[in-house]
């Protein structure tokens, strides 16, 4: 049981990671490097 809990928290983190990178990413693009909070 807390084994599964702790892969599906490092997966959840993971894919939460993997979007913000990729939103960043877009943002940079869109505004062509001027910071956007």
């Amino acid at each position: 049981m807390k084994k599964e809990t702790i892969s599906m928290d490092a997966m959840l983190m993971s894919l939460w990671m993997t979007w913000m990178f990729q939103l960043q990413n877009r943002n940079q693009l869109e505004t062509k490097g001027i910071p956007h909070f």
